[in-house]
């Protein structure tokens, strides 16, 4: 158990000191945890664990708590990040109320025409080098495509899967990775594909809803408006039978408004939940590995796409 205890502590060490193989033990070792902690223990919607994850990574925050780690009293190392450091985090990451995108697909990709990487993979001509046009084969969404290796490149597939077709050759890598045959990848593909589709047309419903919702808000507005201005032009007589129901009237109106208001709030808490981006759960059943690896992957992919945009930082994967 002591050596346990050196060893979760000496990789701690190399991890503060910003040690690029150290790190990525870290997240393979760690990773799920890290991930499955705010849906375990605060029933966070699963689309939304990617984003604690990364937030747990970016400006090296866990690595900065972790330090305090000695082992005393016969503590586990996941039980200290669990709650002692991820608790934490995870309140820290609540308090500043921001949505946080695990790779972003908006990732600019040249000056002119506000294109993005979700552009330039729904068009696989405007990537490939060899298919594009010659005024894009030098072009900053070929020279983003091109620093990228296969495998970065099919796990950024794999996060937009529902707009991207897989070629060929990543069918057969994505079949290299996970061990199976063709048939069975595409058929893992197709049914994954069909999920981000059903969960495609429930964020269309909602956004019906939402609409909906809002017209009817307005015109209760208008309503209360209207009745408010009829009350004013009533004058000073405060004991009228008329001041009365329209002062009911507006305190209908104001509740009902309250209520749909409330709706309305549910519904962009819900729709802010359905990611169309594919989850890390379903990538990792793409690639037959667990969900920490994925996770993993994904942040380094992350990392990389900030480095090689225009404008971007250059930083190595362990985000030094």
């Amino acid at each position: 158990m002591a050596r346990d205890i050196d060893d979760v502590r000496e990789l701690i060490r190399r991890c503060a000191e910003g040690d690029a193989v150290a790190r990525r033990r870290f997240q393979d070792e760690f990773g799920a945890d890290i991930y499955n902690f705010p849906v375990r223990l605060y029933g966070l919607p699963v689309e939304r664990a990617a984003d604690f994850y990364v937030y747990v990574f970016d400006g090296d925050r866990v690595f900065t708590r972790i330090r305090t780690f000695e082992g005393r009293n016969g503590i586990q190392f996941r039980t200290f990040l669990a709650y002692y450091v991820l608790k934490a985090l995870f309140l820290e990451w609540q308090r500043m109320h921001r949505e946080l995108e695990t790779v972003s697909l908006a990732t600019p990709v040249g000056d002119e025409g506000g294109r993005v990487l979700e552009d330039v993979l729904a068009d696989p001509a405007a990537v490939d080098p060899a298919a594009a046009p010659a005024e894009l084969e030098a072009g900053p969404a070929a020279a983003l495509w091109s620093g990228l290796d296969p495998a970065e490149r099919l796990d950024l597939k794999l996060l937009s899967l529902l707009e991207c077709d897989l070629t060929p050759a990543d069918v057969r890598l994505l079949a290299e990775t996970s061990g199976r045959t063709i048939v069975e990848t595409v058929a893992t593909v197709e049914e994954v594909q069909a999920s981000l589709r059903g969960k495609d047309a429930s964020v269309s419903r909602l956004r019906d809803e939402l609409d909906s919702t809002w017209g009817w808000i307005l015109v209760r507005r208008r309503e209360l408006q209207e009745a408010r201005e009829r009350i004013r032009l009533l004058g000073p007589d405060v004991d009228s039978p008329a001041r009365r129901k329209l002062d009911e009237q507006c305190q209908a109106l104001e509740a009902v408004i309250a209520k749909r208001m409330r709706q309305r709030g549910r519904i962009l808490d819900r729709i802010r939940g359905c990611k169309v981006t594919t989850p890390y759960k379903d990538i990792a059943r793409l690639l037959g590995a667990p969900v920490g690896t994925v996770c993993s992957r994904i942040f380094r992919l992350r990392q990389r796409l900030e480095a090689l945009a225009p404008g971007g930082v250059g930083r190595d994967e362990a985000g030094r």
